[in-house]
């Protein structure tokens, strides 16, 4: 048991030493954190001393200065153009709208010149159907003759169709016999 009992006080006392250095601890820390504040405002105190040497000297030129800025954000920097540059754009746009106005007028003609092709084309074909509407009519009237006359030699010879003419319906009597 006494061995137990002197766990427990060793224990005991390592709290309290670990207390006690906690404190300890705390206290240079605090000690510490003091002497670096004094050595952070006395930096600062020379920046300052410093900072009339830095403001004598011109500043360097700022975008705004160099360029035009838009209002709108995010900003935008941008030059003017020069005389000269500025009747170059202004040729340049001309002569775009000159070749411009060449592809448009080529491009009617050649819509000019298909649409002459079609109507011809269109004209040829009507002609094309009238001719066939009368070829199959002369067909027709040539065809109702060559039936005529060939039903003529099938009966008795006869071509002639003014010597007479016999009805094409047989009559009842002779169906009947």
């Amino acid at each position: 048991m006494k061995q137990f009992s002197r766990s427990r006080s060793k224990s005991k006392d390592r709290e309290r030493n670990a207390r006690r250095s906690r404190s300890r601890e705390r206290d240079q820390r605090k000690r510490r954190d003091g002497s670096r504040e004094k050595r952070e405002d006395e930096k600062k105190k020379e920046k300052r001393q410093k900072e009339p040497k830095a403001e004598e000297e011109p500043p360097a030129k700022l975008l705004d200065d160099l360029f035009r800025k838009t209002k709108a954000t995010p900003c935008i920097y941008w030059l003017p153009l020069t005389e000269e540059q500025a009747q170059q754009r202004a040729i340049q746009r001309e002569e775009r709208e000159k070749e411009k106005q060449k592809r448009i007028a080529a491009a009617e003609e050649r819509e000019k010149e298909e649409l002459k092709k079609r109507e011809a084309a269109r004209l040829e074909r009507q002609k094309q159907r009238e001719k066939e509407r009368d070829r199959s009519r002369e067909r027709e009237r040539s065809g109702g003759r060559d039936r005529d006359k060939s039903r003529d030699r099938a009966r008795g010879g006869r071509s002639d169709r003014s010597k007479g003419s016999r009805s094409r319906s047989t009559s009842r009597s002779r169906r009947r016999r």
